[in-house]
This record gives C-alpha cells, structure tokens and sequence, in this order.
C-alpha cells in the first residue's frame, strides 16, 4: 500500500515538472500562431487560406461543448 502511494506521488511530481518544463504555446518561427475566428477576422483568414493554395492547409474548429 504504502509502496503504490509512494509511485501515485512520484509520478504526479514527474508530470507536475514535465508540465511546467515542456514548451507551452509558442509556434515555430516559420508558423503563424492561433487565431480567433470571428466575423471580423473571417476575410483575413480567408487570404491567407487562399494565398497557401499549393501547400497542406489544415483548419481546426473546436467548439466547447
């Protein structure tokens, strides 16, 4: 018993560090970072979709619920 405790508190300090070390949300240089879509920022997004057109373009719409 004491032994499994011990492994639950060691492996939650590795992930407390690994967590605070690991990079958080910085793009590549060479990336443009997240964006927020909204109505205003729908023709941006749009130019900048098309201007990429012979390369991999990948949209990712998450929604909260």
């Amino acid at each position: 018993m004491r032994r499994g405790v011990t492994l639950v508190v060691v492996l939650l300090a590795l992930g407390a560090l690994a967590w605070f070390l690991l990079p958080g949300h910085k793009t590549p240089p060479q990336q443009p970072g997240l964006a927020d879509l909204s109505s205003q920022s729908l023709p941006e997004l749009k130019a900048t979709f098309n201007r990429y057109s012979n390369d991999l373009r990948i949209v990712l719409l998450l929604s909260p619920t």
